[in-house]
C-alpha cells in the first residue's frame, strides 16, 4: 500500500500520504501546499500536456476562483526549486498553446526510475 502512496520520477520521490518531496538522498524540498498539489497532478498525468483550466480544475476544484495566470506562477516557483534538486533541465515542459507537462516517466516502483 505505500507504493500506491508514492510516486518516482527523475531520482525524486513524491510521497503522497506524508505530502512531502524527496531527493534520492532523503533531503527534503520545501513545497507549498499550492505546488505540492501542481506537482502530484502532473505526476498523475506524465507526459500529458495539462491546460491551465486542468490544472486549476485538479489542484482548486470548482469552489475557487483563480486567474489562470496564477498556474504560471506557481509552475515558475515549482520550476525554480526543481532546477536545484533534479538533473533533468525541463522536467516541467510548456507546451505552447497547450499548457504544461511533466517530462519524465512516473512510476509506483522505486527500482524502475532512472
Amino acid at each position: 500500500q505505500a507504493k500506491a502512496e508514492t510516486l518516482y520520477f527523475a531520482g525524486l520521490k513524491l510521497d503522497i500520504g506524508r505530502r512531502r518531496l524527496e531527493m534520492s538522498n532523503g533531503i527534503l524540498i520545501d513545497l507549498s501546499a499550492g505546488e505540492f498539489n501542481l506537482l502530484l497532478t502532473l505526476a498523475v498525468h506524465p507526459q500529458k500536456v495539462l491546460t491551465r483550466d486542468q490544472l486549476l480544475d485538479f489542484t482548486h476544484g470548482r469552489t475557487e476562483i483563480l486567474f489562470d495566470r496564477s498556474i504560471d506562477m506557481q509552475i515558475s516557483r515549482l520550476r525554480r526549486k526543481l532546477l536545484n534538486v533534479c538533473d533533468q533541465k525541463e522536467l516541467i515542459k510548456t507546451v505552447r498553446g497547450g499548457g504544461y507537462m511533466l517530462t519524465a516517466p512516473v512510476s509506483n516502483d522505486e527500482t524502475a526510475d532512472t
